[in-house]
């Protein structure tokens, strides 16, 4: 684990370095919530809809935003790279797991993005905006392992597109289907709770829920009592089932692998 911690810290002490990136970043995040703030104020105003106001609203767009930052992972991008220089070659020899070491690379910059974007909307939030947020310990708990699981979610799928890249290549496109699809089935921009009763059937099949909505309905109480532990154990199902598929992958991948004619 010491290794892995080390990754961890470098990746997000290297994330210092870009001041200006850091800062553009911060402005990016601070004006898409304030965005999303007045188009929920337009479309709510002082009355309530699926049980749903104002504050409700504000609530769900910070803690979505936090989630969001701390599940952002792009792995494809990543292989690719390191497929079409042959620097893949180098990296499955270290005496560390590929997977892991992209895993504590991605934590440790979602964690600087947590510091530097997410705090200071919180801040502002919790002074200028009346935040109703009442939380019974079994909820806490719950919405702490849902975001475990979310983070893990998220990484699995983004790393099993990634691998693509041993057979395609040219994968980096494929992050964008990922957040298109996260985006329509996991509730990131509008909740679930507003959608038809079909299609939040078609999410509860899908791993993309359990990312970021589960983890965010439960810390707002929408989703209580024997329904956080289903969505749990949905959950490890998932993850269990991804891990088992990007085994399978990896080991195709890299008995088939064929750098510089080696």
């Amino acid at each position: 684990m010491k290794k892995y911690r080390i990754v961890f810290a470098k990746s997000f002490k290297s994330q210092m370095i870009y001041r200006a990136a850091t800062l553009s970043s911060i402005a990016g995040t601070l004006l898409a919530f304030a965005i999303q703030l007045c188009l929920w104020h337009a479309l709510l105003g002082t009355g309530v809809q699926e049980n749903t106001d104002f504050s409700d609203m504000v609530l769900y767009v910070l803690v979505n935003t936090l989630v969001l930052t701390l599940t952002s992972a792009n792995i494809a991008a990543a292989v690719e790279g390191a497929v079409m220089d042959g620097s893949i070659s180098m990296e499955i020899i270290r005496p560390i797991s590929y997977k892991y070491y992209q895993l504590a690379s991605i934590l440790g910059r979602n964690a600087f993005q947590v510091v530097t974007n997410v705090l200071p909307i919180a801040v502002i939030s919790i002074f200028l905006i009346d935040i109703p947020l009442r939380l019974s310990a079994a909820q806490l708990a719950g919405f702490v392992v849902s975001l475990v699981f979310g983070i893990l979610l998220m990484f699995e799928v983004t790393y099993i597109f990634g691998l693509l890249a041993f057979r395609i290549q040219r994968c980096w496109y494929l992050g964008f289907y990922i957040r298109g699809l996260n985006v329509f089935f996991g509730g990131t921009a509008v909740p679930l709770w507003f959608y038809p009763g079909w299609l939040q059937k078609v999410s509860y099949a899908l791993p993309f829920r359990y990312i970021t909505f589960e983890p965010v309905g439960i810390l707002l109480g929408r989703t209580q009592g024997n329904e956080i532990w289903m969505s749990l154990l949905v959950a490890a199902l998932w993850l269990l089932v991804l891990n088992a598929v990007d085994h399978l992958m990896w080991r195709s991948a890299v008995k088939g692998l064929s750098v510089n004619g080696g």
